[in-house]
């Protein structure tokens, strides 16, 4: 049997329409006709589950997004853990069978915790763009024609989405990495000691981090390449 290809698009819905919206009863995910509400988070950040939008997704990606929401409190303590027992096992004064568990602890607590999030949030998590926008990713055609239909002034787009910070903004921080990764380079060589070397690692991270930036000067796509529908 052929694998089925479900042609996919952007749904942007204006800021003002966001709290009266007609949500069509299928599934963003995959388009079932019977899916799950679900509360889905606006936004990637694993820190926070609100503000969020009741949804519909099919089941498995329902059970996944559920699972996501209750551990997303708890999400910076498995790196915490991993910091504290690494820490210890370089720089404590520990037997070795004591320091093979320090270092079995710092790699074991995110890998167990990224088996207990398995699945995570599916790619059609709605963000808000720099522009107060609403912007649900690569949802099926199929159920961007029922949104469109459903509520006037929402659209449909495969252009390339916006940056979420101006060209200033990326621009700004550029100078500013460049600038610290120099200056680190220069303090570590001409001081006159011998540095931790988690110093001089900092330095290629401060620099890669602002040739980053830089690339996000420019826009994500040519303009004109995408399609907006209905125009």
């Amino acid at each position: 049997m052929g694998t089925v290809i479900v042609r996919r698009i952007d749904l942007v819905v204006p800021s003002g329409l966001v709290t009266n919206l007609q949500i069509p009863s299928l599934a963003i995910t995959d388009g079932a006709a019977d899916p799950d509400w679900v509360e889905v988070p606006l936004g990637r950040w694993r820190f926070k589950r609100q503000p969020s939008l009741r949804l519909p997704l099919d089941p498995r990606s329902a059970k996944n997004t559920r699972r996501y929401v209750r551990l997303a409190p708890w999400s910076p303590l498995p790196a915490l853990v991993a910091l504290v027992a690494w820490s210890v096992s370089v720089f404590g004064d520990l037997s070795w069978p004591a320091s093979l568990v320090a270092i079995v602890v710092a790699v074991g607590a995110p890998f167990t915790w990224s088996l207990l999030k398995t699945g995570g949030l599916p790619r059609q998590v709605p963000y808000r763009t720099r522009f107060g926008d609403l912007r649900i990713p690569e949802v099926p055609v199929e159920v961007a024609r029922e949104w469109v239909a459903q509520n006037q002034g929402v659209t449909a787009t495969n252009e390339a989405a916006p940056r979420p910070h101006s060209r200033r903004f990326y621009a700004a921080w550029t100078v500013g990495l460049l600038l610290a990764a120099v200056g680190l380079v220069v303090v570590l060589a001409n001081n006159g000691r011998e540095d931790f070397i988690l110093l001089w690692m900092l330095a290629p991270v401060l620099f890669f981090t602002g040739v980053s930036m830089a690339l996000k000067t420019q826009p994500p796509a040519k303009p004109g390449i995408g399609h907006i529908w209905p125009s």
